[in-house]
């Protein structure tokens, strides 16, 4: 009668601890459920923007050249080039240009589900020539008017401003454009409740910008 009863109680305490543990485990698994719903940020614009404005320059178009350009020069007197002053050089140089958005001046509003990005105009972030690219031709050794350091970087700058133009006029500023578009909407719909459907996302460029 003692072994049965000593079994009884052995049954009872299992099933006490089985109990528990599963009481336990109930709770625990409760608790993650809530803590994974809880824990999904919720959508602001100001959070938003935040995200996106860390990304500074969003450089979205690289383009690539090599060009050839000529510099010449005379002194001048009330208009009219000196004789025998004239300087010039030929020069050949290799340069990257990026275009891209200012990310800091990023718009975001949020009205129930659907989500708003108004982005600044499309512009040139970046046109370095490669120093090690520039090769120089034809260049005159003019004692009355000498070449000097700044008439490079005159020229630099000039042609810098010329590759501007005419990537624009090709139209580098409009494939950069949607570029940016599909760029951000492609990391904002990395963001769970974007993700799923759950707001409509709407990006466009700002009129007042």
């Amino acid at each position: 009668m003692k072994i049965t009863e000593k079994i009884r109680n052995a049954r009872k305490t299992i099933l006490s601890l089985l109990f528990l543990v599963l009481f336990a485990c109930l709770i625990f698994f409760a608790g993650m459920m809530y803590a994974g719903k809880n824990s999904e940020p919720e959508i602001t614009s100001t959070s938003l923007t935040q995200q996106l404005q860390e990304v500074s320059d969003l450089a979205v178009l690289e383009y690539n050249y090599t060009k050839v350009g000529k510099f010449e020069n005379s002194l001048e007197l009330n208009g009219w080039d000196i004789p025998l002053t004239k300087k010039s050089f030929l020069l050949t140089y290799s340069g990257t240009l990026q275009a891209g958005i200012d990310m800091s001046k990023i718009d975001i509003i949020v009205e129930d589900k659907t989500i708003t990005v108004l982005l600044p105009d499309v512009e040139i972030i970046s046109n370095v020539i490669d120093e090690d690219s520039i090769e120089v031709y034809d260049e005159t050794k003019n004692i009355f008017n000498p070449i000097s350091i700044n008439d490079y970087k005159t020229f630099a700058s000039n042609q810098k401003t010329m590759v501007e133009e005419e990537a624009i006029e090709n139209g580098l500023l409009s494939e950069a454009a949607t570029r940016a578009q599909k760029a951000i909407r492609s990391f904002l719909e990395m963001i769970p409740n974007i993700r799923d459907d759950t707001c409509t996302l709407e990006i466009q460029f700002n009129e007042a910008s």
